[in-house]
């Protein structure tokens, strides 16, 4: 079978990385793959190349900066236009930008075959437009958005989503639930993580300060929340935070809150620097927005083996009191996050065993290769008999 997956993404992000690793566990099912993506500089020219087994298209863009995220209708075209030279079985598209949707509804019609059309982040309805964007791009392109978030939704043969809040939303547009399927990002688990001890030697760390661990950017309503917190901590317990990438913090908070900053990584010192973690964070505000979403993150924290601490948003209330990976705040409020986090530095004989189940979860949950057997069979309810005969063997 050959799957034509769709994304807005330019190659190099972190959402492009985690799809071309589920890319590739389905090439290893014995499945050709094509990934279109957006090249991160080329205004003109296309790339087209194989990358761990899969053939990745890289389109022009003629944006720049945060711009080159979908809307642009040459690189549209040029998807289309090398569509034409393939013969695909199957269309997944993620999200509904002009350039993703447009691209998978020519494939599926020229080409007369099922779409899977997949939701990862809400954008309108109170979602992302009201924390990434400006007021007046939220009252006027924004709505733009919205309507290409929701109305295209209904072409799609069968629909995943990343949270059980959008398999909610989604039915609640009339789209059939028997054609949903809820499915977290996951994450390569051949990946291996240093051990704690020796990753600390490796980066200079002292051995007995506890140390907590965040990968990535973050919304400005839950970085002032994560502060706050921190301000009842500081008074109590030594801690140090390790934050992985090159968020926007100012050098004197980093300083006042004890965060080191690592600045951009290569994915072998991402996993050094979760190796000397003891307990990862997830500092999220209660909102449409993190209710909507999964952070691929918190996949990475769990293949490291180590705990989360996380308020009671998206999916995870189910999962921490299923699998026991972590502690959660009673709320999205400073002074419970600060009550959990005291909470868990002083129960240090629980980190190993959280960490444990935070590893067995990702095996049993969260393995590339288990959310890849999980597509082909959905896919399977979509195809002609005659295809769907060792799809995931």
């Amino acid at each position: 079978m050959h799957i034509a997956f769709v994304i807005h993404n330019r190659a190099g992000t972190g959402p492009y990385f985690k799809v071309l690793e589920q890319c590739a566990a389905l090439t290893d099912f014995g499945h050709r793959v094509t990934l279109f993506c957006t090249s991160r500089t080329h205004r003109m020219r296309e790339l087209v190349e194989e990358r761990d087994g899969v053939t990745v298209y890289e389109a022009p863009d003629l944006l720049w900066g945060g711009l080159r995220q979908g809307p642009d209708l040459w690189n549209c075209l040029r998807r289309c236009m090398y569509s034409q030279s393939q013969r695909f079985d199957l269309v997944h598209a993620i999200d509904c930008r002009p350039n993703v949707i447009f691209t998978a509804l020519h494939i599926k019609y020229r080409q007369k075959i099922p779409l899977v059309l997949s939701w990862w982040d809400l954008f309108g309805g109170g979602g992302l437009v009201q924390e990434r964007s400006s007021k007046l791009y939220a009252a006027t392109l924004g709505h733009v958005e919205t309507w290409f978030e929701e109305y295209f939704r209904r072409h799609a043969d069968a629909a995943t989503t990343i949270t059980s809040y959008l398999a909610e939303r989604l039915a609640s547009m009339n789209y059939p639930t028997e054609n949903i399927m809820v499915q977290h990002v996951g994450v390569d688990t051949q990946a291996a993580v240093p051990e704690r001890d020796y990753a600390r030697a490796q980066l200079g760390l002292e051995s007995d300060v506890p140390t907590f661990c965040f990968i990535g950017t973050i919304y400005k309503t839950d970085l002032e929340m994560l502060l706050r917190a921190l301000d009842i901590v500081k008074q109590r317990a030594a801690y140090r935070i390790i934050w992985i990438g090159n968020a926007a913090i100012p050098e004197e908070v980093c300083r006042e809150y004890n965060i080191h900053r690592t600045g951009y990584i290569s994915s072998e010192e991402v996993r050094l620097y979760l190796g000397a973690s003891d307990i990862c964070l997830l500092p999220m505000k209660v909102n449409i927005t993190n209710k909507a979403r999964w952070h691929s993150k918190v996949s990475d924290y769990f293949n490291a083996a180590k705990p989360v601490v996380s308020t009671p948003v998206s999916d995870f209330p189910d999962i921490f009191a299923r699998r026991d990976v972590g502690w959660m705040s009673a709320s999205d409020g400073a002074q419970d996050f600060a009550q959990i986090l005291l909470q868990a530095i002083d129960e240090r004989d629980q980190w190993e065993d959280k960490g444990r189940n935070a590893r067995a979860l990702v095996m049993d949950e969260l393995d590339v290769h288990v959310l890849a057997r999980q597509l082909l069979e959905f896919y399977g309810k979509l195809l002609p008999a005659g295809k769907t005969e060792a799809l995931a063997s």
